[in-house]
């Protein structure tokens, strides 16, 4: 019976915490989107009345949006870079504040402007120690792009769970790799919920050796 009630109890966690996540940032942003708005009325001098303050926030949304749209239409004009490229340049020459300035910007670039990246596949790999294993994505071949490292090198990432964001890049041997019969996404729900989520199909051309110890597959030729 506690069992059974635990059980219902961690269901209704699953359920209910994004909704209340989704919730509590939809209200949080409603209750501070009047602020840039009412910034740009006091930087005019002007006192909005009190039968307009239940649609500030309202206000405060379209009047960011339409800033960041401005903001947005000059930088893609030959002026505006011209202009951001001189504010960049009038930045790097504070010593902190560019560091700041730089790092933020990379982020934001990363983030916005650049295509998304998209694993190939999920995979095993023989991590942190031999016999234990750490479910990977694959991310490029280096090919001969890192020397002196050699040919047959793939660079994977490895999630750490619940946050997949936060895991780490390792490069090994291609025939080291065991790849997996799911997707990527499954995979990617495997890992946040810390293993619960177990996909169906597990291996794709690995096969179990005497003892439960999985081999990684042969690459074409049947030569390691």
């Amino acid at each position: 019976m506690i069992g059974r009630l635990e059980r219902y109890f961690l269901t209704g966690v699953v359920v209910l915490l994004p909704l209340v996540v989704v919730l509590y940032l939809g209200v949080w942003i409603w209750n501070t989107s009047d602020v840039f708005f009412l910034a740009l009325l006091r930087l005019f001098g002007v006192t909005p009345p009190d039968w307009l303050h239940p649609v500030l926030p309202v206000l405060g949304l379209l009047s960011t949006a339409a800033v960041i749209l401005f903001v947005g239409m000059i930088a893609g004009h030959w002026a505006g870079r011209q202009l951001l490229a001189a504010f960049d340049q009038l930045v790097n020459l504070v010593p902190l504040v560019r560091d700041v300035y730089n790092a933020v910007k990379q982020i934001s670039t990363n983030f916005f402007t650049r295509p998304e990246v998209h694993f190939s596949r999920a995979a095993l790999v023989e991590y942190p120690r031999r016999g234990s294993y750490a479910l990977c994505f694959v991310v490029q071949k280096v090919e001969d792009r890192l020397k002196p490292l050699p040919a047959g090198h793939t660079v994977v990432v490895v999630p750490t769970s619940p946050v997949p964001a936060s895991g780490f890049v390792i490069i090994v041997p291609e025939d080291e790799l065991i790849p997996l019969d799911i997707k990527v996404e499954d995979a990617l729900r495997f890992v946040v919920s810390a293993g619960f989520l177990l996909p169906g199909n597990q291996v794709n051309g690995g096969v179990p050796a005497a003892g439960g110890k999985i081999e990684p597959a042969l690459p074409e030729g049947g030569k390691r």
